[in-house]
């Protein structure tokens, strides 16, 4: 365990558990638009990698394993069949094991970038109602990442004056409009750093400033730097270069290698010691922690000083790649257990390396496709259903948190924030459902799945106070089905259904009969479903591309 580790994990509930032309033709138009982006905020927390001229070297790095060579995947049957409705004579049967895994009471989160927390201050009240949304009564506050790009293109205390527009500065005022969010919805936050000025004296001025204005306690960690394993020249001299001129520094032109990333990370370390030696540290906030694995095992073989959590991020496909690609997405490849199981497995050496070291693992960045998302896909139904599956499996191999990235603006945001309201993406209902699944005291419960061909059916269970099974059916097939789930309890269970009229559907979503309107509020009646057990346990009807939890009392 490096220094400064013991007795910080439980910060944040640690636990350790078991290519040619037409590429560079493309790359240069990628690159424009990525520019012309940026100059306005409008980029996600993955475009500047994409300025690269080996766009193929992306396509490489955003694959992941999909469910044929994914090892260890849950008991279903993954081959999508033919259109039908849940009548289609399709069967599956749920049994239970034992718990295997308790959850971190902080394992779910949200990430957003640093120009967006004015935006939260102006719309506080609809923020928290969004908040609200994640939690039950005595659950830990959220954790809130503040981060991303914009990590690396925010400058404090620099006394220039007016700064190129592709900069943001932070500002008292940004400190104190940041606090007063944290604050109001008593989120705990992982605050990044900018490392590309390589400037310490500047980290210690942005964390003074932050430990002054946000609440006392509220920062849980420092995260140094962001998705360094991306910083090459072609993203200093197009998309940085403003900072060598503010600065008056040399940035990293020859790219930034995993011994250089560790000796600015030591610096970084020292500088902070001095000024908030109990606040812990996260790195190395990797972007491609699969293949860039060399970086996580660099930075661990040797003791960190203050490192208390290893970083990383995460998504399964990039609105970055070509269409044709096969890190490109589309609402099929969201479906798929490529997008979910495939995308954990794939992070199960990462994790384990941590979890050696002593230390939690989390991804402070997950989404399903980074770059923004793409319209039609990013912004519809079948995210919602990717959702609950994708945390489910990311926690099943052993990650300790993740924070839902939340930019906006993007297409694949959860939700927007505005004068008229707040504006809902089927994906915030995804994380809802992952949210109702879980409770006090929860337990990932194994669970043993039989279905019949053709049928895409996953199951999650988990056990929470009161002894009750909370236990989630994720259809994402095209044939419905019908489960019979023999579980212990011989009192009525309840049902909560997401539904939309397709997978590919941006409006109509509803959870339990009901929507979220843009006054905050959810309309319509609750459509709570009852069902009573039978000699063998409980039936239920699941349609294809829905999903459905049940709420189960187990008998005393």
């Amino acid at each position: 365990m490096s220094p400064g580790a013991h007795g910080s994990t439980g910060n944040l509930d640690g636990q350790s558990s078991n290519p040619g032309v037409q590429t560079r033709l493309a790359a240069v138009v990628l690159l424009t638009a990525v520019l012309a982006a940026a100059a306005v905020g409008l980029v996600t927390s993955k475009t500047p990698r994409t300025a690269v001229p080996a766009v193929a070297r992306r396509a490489v790095r955003t694959a992941v394993p999909g469910a044929a060579g994914a090892p260890n995947l849950p008991p279903a049957a993954l081959v999508p069949g033919r259109r039908s409705g849940p009548a289609s004579g399709a069967r599956a049967t749920l049994t239970l094991g034992a718990p295997v895994l308790r959850v971190p009471r902080s394992y779910f989160g949200l990430s957003t970038e640093y120009w967006a927390m004015p935006l939260l201050e102006r719309h506080m009240a609809q923020f928290k109602r969004i908040l609200d949304l994640f939690h039950w009564p005595g659950d830990e506050p959220l954790v809130l990442r503040i981060g991303g790009d914009s990590t690396d293109h925010a400058l404090f205390d620099v006394n220039v004056g007016r700064l190129p527009r592709a900069l943001f500065e932070l500002t008292p005022q940004w400190f104190r409009q940041t606090g007063q969010v944290v604050d109001q919805v008593s989120a705990r936050v992982i605050l990044d750093l900018n490392l590309v000025d390589d400037l310490p004296r500047m980290a210690v001025q942005w964390a003074r400033a932050a430990q002054t204005e946000l609440p006392p306690g509220s920062i849980v960690a420092y995260e140094i730097g962001n998705e360094p394993d991306l910083y090459n020249p072609l993203y200093w001299s197009h998309l940085l270069s403003p900072l060598e001129r503010v600065l008056d520094i040399r940035l990293f032109t020859s790219g930034l290698t995993p011994g250089i990333y560790d000796d600015l990370y030591a610096q970084y370390a020292q500088a902070l010691a001095t000024f908030a030696p109990h606040v812990p540290l996260a790195a190395p906030v990797v972007a491609y922690p699969t293949i860039d694995f060399d970086w996580l095992d660099s930075f661990l073989a040797r003791p960190q000083r203050g490192l208390a959590m290893v970083t990383a991020h995460m998504y399964p496909y990039s609105a970055c790649a070509l269409p044709g690609q096969p890190e490109y997405p589309s609402v099929a490849k969201l479906l798929s257990e490529n997008a979910t199981a495939g995308m954990a497995a794939s992070l199960v050496p990462a994790i384990n390396l941590a979890h050696r070291a002593g230390l939690p693992f989390r991804l402070t960045e997950v989404n399903s496709v980074t770059c923004g998302g793409v319209p039609g896909v990013s912004d519809t139904f079948a995210t919602a259903l990717w959702a609950p599956d994708a945390l489910f499996e990311l926690l099943r191999r052993g990650v300790n948190g993740v924070n839902v990235h939340v930019r906006a603006y993007a297409v694949n945001a959860a939700f927007a924030l505005g004068p008229g309201g707040i504006a809902v993406h089927p994906l915030l209902y995804g994380l809802v459902l992952f949210a109702r699944t879980l409770g006090p005291d929860a337990e990932l419960v194994q669970t043993h799945l039989r279905v019949g061909a053709g049928v895409h059916l996953k199951a999650w269970v988990v056990r929470v106070a009161g002894n009750i099974l909370h236990v989630l059916l994720i259809d994402k097939g095209s044939r419905g089905v019908r489960v019979d789930l023999s579980l212990p309890a011989v009192r009525r269970a309840t049902v909560e259904r997401l539904l939309a009229p397709t997978p590919t559907a941006r409006s109509g979503v509803s959870l339990d009969g009901q929507r979220l309107g843009a006054g905050d509020t959810w309309q319509g009646r609750a459509a709570t479903q009852s069902i009573g057990p039978g000699r063998v346990g409980y039936e239920l009807n699941v349609p294809r591309y829905s999903a459905a939890l049940l709420s189960v009392p187990l008998a005393s």
